[in-house]
């Protein structure tokens, strides 16, 4: 998500049709194994080790507060690849109560749009997206987000996430859980 104070992001060079391609399919692969429940696939094939994944909620003001964005910010993650592992770790135990029955998730991803960044061989990629989970017969939550990610391209030659700074959409998370990732 670009800023309020630069909305259109002049200073960055958006990518070729091609490579814009390929960065929306690897979203759209990203959703798809998170969808699946296979999170250890996502975090050794998609996330670059020096991941930094932030998930944000901002309070909500009036316009005529000037307050600066990181005051009006909680963070309820704000995780490395140690920790994004501990996390994964944890649902790979299976002790997770809330996951028992399991949850079935759908994500979809939209609004992309990719740039250069001044580090050859990364974009800064911003998209929307909403996830919807279904657990039990009575229980559908949705989150709406946006998400400004960066993506480097490794030694390998494939896209891997380096960070991923997640804004929901509401001020108040009405899930009973974020037992999941965005």
């Amino acid at each position: 998500m670009p800023s309020k104070e630069d909305p259109k992001m002049p200073e960055q060079r958006p990518v070729a049709m091609e490579l814009h391609h390929e960065i929306t399919q690897f979203l759209h692969r990203e959703a798809r194994l998170l969808d699946s429940d296979l999170l250890r696939d996502w975090l050794t094939t998609m996330v670059d080790r020096e991941i930094r994944y932030q998930l944000v909620i901002r309070d909500e003001r009036y316009r005529k507060d000037k307050s600066p964005d990181a005051d009006r910010e909680i963070m309820p993650f704000d995780d490395d690849y140690t920790i994004l592992d501990l996390r994964v770790r944890q649902f790979e135990t299976g002790m997770q109560t809330m996951l028992d029955p399991g949850q079935q998730m759908f994500r979809v991803v939209s609004n992309v749009e990719a740039f250069h960044n001044d580090s050859e061989g990364e974009f800064t990629v911003l998209s929307y997206g909403t996830v919807s989970r279904f657990r039990r017969v009575y229980e559908n939550e949705r989150s709406v987000y946006g998400r400004r990610d960066v993506l480097r391209r490794g030694e390998d030659g494939q896209l891997r996430l380096l960070s991923r700074r997640v804004v929901l959409g509401g001020r108040v998370v009405r899930s009973k859980n974020l037992l999941f990732f965005l």
